[in-house]
């Protein structure tokens, strides 16, 4: 979530604050937003950003957050600073260990908040691997689908847990298997302390996440924990949900025209009878961009339409449901395969029933979902891509 910015500039606030990836085709700025949760006009001014300064189309990531390609190398300063005074970076010290993923439900907005606040606030936490994930979650809820490394779940109820599920003012904190019942008050500092013992535990810097902890080590993580199973729900189709849309981005991208369709659905819908929990602290409608390279819509569902005309997929019996690519050629140097445009070439070929696919340029096989899925290796033809999706050779 932004953070209000000082009286200070973005870049004199947060000296250093962007690390970019360099390749031949220029700079790659990772933008971290906790929960996914960002207001409209914040995310306006990142797409206007990209567009001024590189490949005006910004990649949405796995992790609810958003990259920005095709820069300078060196970044400007003009651009250091604005990104800066949105707030997205508060600290350049815990930049990368800002990795919470949350789902797209707005009784959750607290907890997320709460949970970034404490993790800046601590000094230490900077520390964290950039691949260590926490999660916030509601009972079932699809984000536990993915690879967190500690999660807080609010009104567990449906978890069966040898302590109980959890009740009313209470979370559950969870940890390789293992997990607590807190005061919903005390979550965010219960997950933290659970990540200053990884911390603490961590034998060197490649150790990223709890599942490469020895056994011995990952028990002492959680004082008091019992055993826990998780059940995740499945992540938000795209389509309306009351009045709201779920609205998916093929290939995670968010172009110049899908931006402008959202700021006039967000115009068009003010007024009307969405709940203020659809408005930040700013009176500004929240956008929740999920993991699952999707954008919950406060108030869209009766401007579905337009925002399928501007890109967005509004349907759930769409092609763009199973297919995913990496950026590959020519955004990144280690390929020579155009990953996304066979994908495109693919989408109309594919069964939107059967086994998710996701076309990968190199051995990395980076973006690709946590769900279940077939992979289609450097394809030389949308052929190719249909043949993995229908190949159980192919499947990950």
């Amino acid at each position: 979530m932004a953070t209000p910015s000082s009286s200070r500039s973005g870049a004199d606030r947060c000296p250093g604050l962007l690390t970019p990836f360099v390749s031949a085709d220029g700079a790659m700025v990772r933008l971290r937003v906790p929960g996914g949760r960002v207001a409209a006009s914040t995310l306006a001014e990142i797409c206007s950003l990209a567009g001024a300064f590189g490949d005006p189309d910004v990649t949405v990531t796995s992790r609810g957050s958003v990259q920005l390609r095709g820069l300078p190398d060196p970044l400007p300063r003009e651009l250091i600073t604005a990104i800066g005074d949105l707030g997205l970076v508060p600290s350049g010290e815990h930049d990368k260990a800002r990795n919470i993923v949350a789902d797209p439900d707005a009784a959750l907005d607290d907890l997320v908040a709460e949970l970034d606040a404490a993790l800046l606030a601590d000094p230490g936490l900077a520390e964290l691997p950039g691949r260590f994930l926490l999660a916030v979650a509601g009972s079932s809820g699809p984000v536990l689908g993915e690879p967190w490394d500690v999660a807080i779940i609010d009104e567990g109820g449906v978890l069966r847990c040898d302590g109980g599920a959890s009740k009313g003012g209470s979370a559950r904190v969870l940890v390789d298997g293992r997990s607590v019942v807190v005061d919903r008050a005390a979550a965010a500092q219960a997950a933290l302390e659970v990540a200053r013992r990884f911390l603490a535990a961590r034998p060197d810097a490649r150790t990223w996440n709890v599942r490469d902890l020895p056994p011995e080590a990952r028990v002492d993580l959680l004082q008091g924990g019992t055993a826990c199973v998780v059940e995740a729900g499945a992540p938000p189709a795209p389509g309306p949900v009351g009045e709201d849309l779920v609205a998916l981005l093929p290939l995670g991208l968010l172009t110049p025209t899908m931006v402008t369709a959202l700021v006039e659905v967000l115009s068009a819908s003010r007024g009307s009878s969405q709940s203020s929990s659809h408005l930040d602290e700013r009176g500004q409608s929240t956008l929740r961009l999920t993991p699952w390279r999707s954008v919950v819509v406060p108030g869209g569902a009766a401007q579905a339409a337009e925002l399928e005309t501007a890109g967005f997929v509004t349907r759930p019996d769409s092609p763009w449901t199973i297919l995913t690519a990496c950026a590959g050629a020519p955004a990144c140097t280690r390929t020579s395969t155009p990953t996304r445009d066979l994908a495109r070439e693919a989408a109309p070929l594919l069964d939107p029933t059967g086994p998710p696919v996701h076309v990968i340029g190199c051995e990395r096989a980076c973006g690709h979902p946590a769900r279940p899925h077939a992979t289609s290796p450097t394809p030389a033809s949308a052929a190719d891509i249909v043949a993995a999706q229908r190949s159980p050779l192919r499947k990950a």
